[in-house]
């Protein structure tokens, strides 16, 4: 288990607000803050996120009868009174902060206290704004770590969550085949194609008919784009997180696809090998370029790969990939090079 992150150090100082409360937690980090919440009083405990890595983590130290952790793209309360207190770790994409709100503002009790809790570049004192409606008393309480924490009053109930009032549909045409595509706030090409994978759409027709793999699948587009061109290759999508695998799974549906759909953080959670793995992976951490998340699948993607295997990539034209591609494969090539973006091919 790691330290606590900035915005949990913040919840830490004020471990006391939480004493013999039944807590509500919206966007965890991966960390020990709900193990916290238990161990310093709070009556029960339950973590709702969307990324995958964050589950992991705080499931596998979980050792307390009375937090329950939840992975899902929608809450279920299940069998749970209604809660005394939500925490929400805010994020940086303000449709996923309204989603979270959404989600969980109706298993409030009436009354009930809201903290917020974010890097201040994430823009939570915004947080009064998006809840006033639903809310009043909003005050902040703490800051410390370039992070602040506010609290407001729950004091008006908001309507059951419709997840069908979140969707995004729209058609793409790529080489004469029409994509219906569904997907949910946050999610990359959430209510249109970018570029980068249009072009990496339009040069696929190397692939094997054997065992694929779309990582980093957000709305499901290229893993969708195969089966419907290939019919026949074996399809896998994976992502870490859960709004993306909800929004594949929904636009594989759309379009009669069928392909196994699971979250994975980064490879660590595949088992077999492939014979293509397709993708146009995450390179930013909020708004900063970084290159840990591809540095770390292009380094690992050879194992997953049967021998002869290929990764081919799109990326924005200053990523510099190709000496990660260089130092962990045979060899490699540049299939595409235009004014934005490159498809980089490496072969085991």
């Amino acid at each position: 288990m790691s330290t606590l992150t900035n915005p949990s150090q913040v919840l830490a100082r004020n471990i006391e607000l939480f004493d013999d409360k039944r807590v509500l937690i919206a966007g965890f980090n991966d960390d020990s803050l709900p193990q916290l919440l238990c161990e310093s009083g709070a009556n029960k405990v339950m973590a709702f996120g969307l990324d995958y890595h964050n589950h992991k983590v705080v499931s596998s130290s979980n050792g307390h009868d009375n937090l329950t952790v939840q992975f899902s793209p929608y809450f279920d309360n299940g069998d749970n009174p209604k809660w005394q207190q939500l925490v929400v770790y805010w994020p940086k994409a303000k449709e996923r902060a309204l989603y979270f709100l959404a989600n969980l503002l109706p298993h409030l009790e009436d009354g009930a206290e809201i903290y917020f809790v974010g890097d201040n570049k994430s823009g939570v004192k915004s947080a009064e704004k998006q809840v006033k409606g639903a809310c009043d008393n909003f005050i902040k309480i703490d800051s410390a770590r370039h992070c602040a924490l506010y609290s407001a009053t729950y004091n008006q109930p908001a309507p059951a969550f419709n997840k069908y009032s979140w969707l995004k549909e729209y058609q793409v045409t790529v080489e004469d085949l029409t994509i219906n595509i569904v997907s949910l706030p946050g999610v990359f090409s959430h209510g249109e194609l970018d570029l980068g994978t249009q072009l990496l759409l339009g040069n696929l027709d190397h692939l094997k008919m054997k065992r694929t793999l779309d990582f980093g699948c957000g709305c499901g587009v290229i893993g969708t784009f195969i089966g419907l061109k290939r019919k026949d290759i074996p399809l896998e999508l994976v992502d870490i997180d859960a709004l993306a695998i909800e929004s594949a799974k929904l636009t594989l549906a759309a379009n009669n696809v069928e392909a196994k759909v699971y979250p994975s953080n980064g490879l660590s959670d595949l088992h077999g090998k492939f014979a293509t793995i397709v993708s146009n992976p995450p390179f930013h951490t909020g708004i900063k370029t970084d290159y840990r998340v591809p540095e770390e699948f292009i380094a690992n993607a050879p194992k997953h790969l049967m021998d002869g295997g290929q990764l081919r990539i799109v990326a924005n034209n200053f990523l510099r990939y190709e000496s990660f591609m260089e130092q962990h494969f045979k060899r490699y090539e540049k299939v595409i090079n235009d004014n934005k973006f490159k498809i980089l091919s490496a072969k085991t």
